[in-house]
């Protein structure tokens, strides 16, 4: 009976030392696994930003490929769900929060009855192709998830790693085309040619204080209207109550959305002589904008018709290897109460490193 006391004790004392030294250990995993694929970088992101092309090259569809797996939402981008419930599997689902053309896509994980964990594709143009990271987050409570957190890059990373293989087959595999992003924004053929007598320009341009509204629409002209001009509305109520002027012609920073995702999320912003402290809570924000190297391309003519100039930056930073360095902006140069829509000017920015 000593001898079982003592190690019993032993035994104890073990679990009691993990138990001390979870405390210790990492609160989140990370694990990413990259792969060159011989694609450009908007071929890639149409594929891997179309939820029911997961599966063809999903190293967990080819583990259980019996599962019972659903698709729902956009096809394409933002709320683009997978639902699985597979016998090796488990019940779980997949979906598209962020969606940043050509660049990177953010993609919420559900695990039946764990908190949720975040996956990620990474672009990026390099030599022969373009660079894919999959990158997978979690956050890990308690001593048994720290521990199990400690296996997570060898289990995760075999799979990413087996994955990856699957994707660049099947990507290389594939015709060479127009991306679907491209195509959407090519309905504009009068619009292109109007346009023909403005080009990309590299420039450096320098950062200035705005005042902005975080704010979104559906990809309808009026309804973008009427939600720009609210916004502005709001924001010269605040500059007229603290005696803030205009220190430039607005602007709109894109942070989301596309024409085959059916919204828009943007910034609407005005250029101020000087910012005034507010809380974090507020609608109303003021910050610096972007400074640095970027592409600008001047646009003439009406608003809804700028795809086709979109169309003709990215060409641009893509076809030269440029690197995005963050969101997109347009600023509106005419004064659109006084200028026929067929003279508008408006200067578009695509930020590049």
């Amino acid at each position: 009976m000593a001898i079982l006391r003592r190690i019993l004790m032993v035994i104890a004392v073990l679990i009691l030392l993990l138990f001390m030294a979870s405390f210790f250990l990492p609160k989140e995993a990370h694990v990413e696994r990259s792969a060159l694929i011989n694609s450009s970088q908007a071929k890639l992101f149409d594929y891997l930003n179309t939820t029911k092309n997961f599966n063809q090259w999903s190293p967990w569809f080819e583990m259980d490929p019996n599962g019972d797996y659903k698709f729902s939402g956009p096809e394409m981008g933002v709320g683009g769900i997978l639902a699985w419930d597979g016998e090796k599997t488990g019940k779980g689902t997949q979906e598209i929060v962020e969606s940043n053309p050509y660049q990177n896509i953010k993609l919420k994980l559900i695990f039946d009855g764990q908190p949720p964990a975040y996956a990620s594709y990474k672009l990026e143009p390099v030599e022969g192709g373009t660079k894919v990271t999959w990158g997978f987050d979690t956050s890990l409570n308690g001593p048994v998830e720290k521990y199990m957190g400690l296996m997570m890059d060898s289990f995760v990373g075999d799979m990413y790693d087996k994955g990856l293989d699957n994707l660049k087959a099947k990507v290389e595999a594939m015709p060479d085309g127009v991306s679907m992003i491209e195509a959407n924004l090519s309905n504009k053929s009068e619009q292109v040619r109007t346009n023909d007598m403005y080009q990309p320009e590299v420039i450096e341009v320098e950062p200035f204080d705005i005042a902005y509204i975080a704010s979104r629409a559906d990809f309808d002209g009026d309804l973008i209207s009427k939600e720009l001009a609210a916004s502005y509305g709001k924001i010269i109520g605040l500059m007229t109550k603290n005696g803030i002027n205009f220190a430039g012609s607005p602007l709109a920073i894109t942070t989301g959305g596309s024409p085959e995702e059916g919204f828009w999320a943007f910034e609407a912003a005005l250029p101020v002589d000087k910012v005034i402290v507010t809380d974090e809570g507020d609608e109303i924000q003021f910050k610096k904008t972007y400074g640095g190297k970027a592409v600008k391309l001047v646009h003439k003519g009406p608003y809804m018709d700028m795809a086709s100039s979109y169309k003709k930056l990215a060409e641009f930073v893509y076809g030269n290897n440029l690197v995005p360095n963050g969101n997109v902006w347009e600023q509106y140069v005419s004064d659109p109460g006084n200028t026929p829509e067929e003279e508008l000017m408006t200067h578009l920015f695509f930020p590049v490193k």
